[in-house]
């Protein structure tokens, strides 16, 4: 008898240990506690501009954007923004910031099975943009209602700086001119860089 719950306690002990690591799920995916918790990006602390955010004449004068994070590089301002279930992107000149070099907007996925699942927190809709042939500059948006992942390069060799809002950023190794950023909770930002 003895015997016999050793060996139960033996194959339970594996069975468990065997249905631990098979619940791991991906490599650099977020713990599906906390994806449950992840903070929608309309929910994220805005950031004043002071009036700076670029007009753009397809936004509706009742809901403006709304920006969540800002950086700086080179001679360019990134902004990030969310407005009624979209994503944002305006790359501006810093010493004119009315005037935009490239503007994107992607819309959230509707359902979890539409759009990439190319970085945690998705799924993710998708859209890139291409500056003015002189700034050589070019820009691709990831959007999902919980994170933002910007590729963006450009011709300046320059760090990032002068972050606002909800941001990180990673520069790649060997390639100072391009650059991935994040928007969203500090969570999520940490475990979509580990990836990037």
């Amino acid at each position: 008898m003895v015997q016999a719950t050793r060996k139960l306690a033996v194959g339970f002990t594996l069975a468990l240990s065997l249905t631990a690591c098979t619940m791991g799920g991906e490599r650099g995916a977020i713990p599906e506690s906390s994806a449950e918790q992840l903070i929608p990006l309309g929910r994220l602390k805005s950031i004043d501009l002071s009036g700076d955010l670029p007009a753009a004449e397809e936004f509706p004068e009742s809901k403006p954007p709304k920006a969540v994070g800002e950086l700086r590089k080179g001679p360019r301002r990134l902004i990030a923004y969310t407005q009624e279930g979209s994503c944002g992107l305006l790359v501006a000149d810093a010493a004119n910031s009315k005037q935009s070099l490239i503007d994107i907007t992607s819309a959230w996925p509707k359902n979890d099975s539409e759009g990439s699942k190319r970085y945690p927190a998705g799924p993710y809709s998708f859209t890139s943009g291409a500056g003015s042939s002189e700034s050589e500059t070019w820009a691709s948006l990831y959007c999902s209602k919980a994170a933002m992942v910007i590729e963006y390069s450009s011709k300046e060799h320059a760090p990032a700086s002068d972050q606002k809002g909800s941001v990180s950023t990673k520069a790649h190794q060997g390639d100072s001119d391009s650059l991935t950023v994040v928007i969203g909770s500090p969570e999520v930002r940490k475990t979509i860089l580990r990836q990037a």
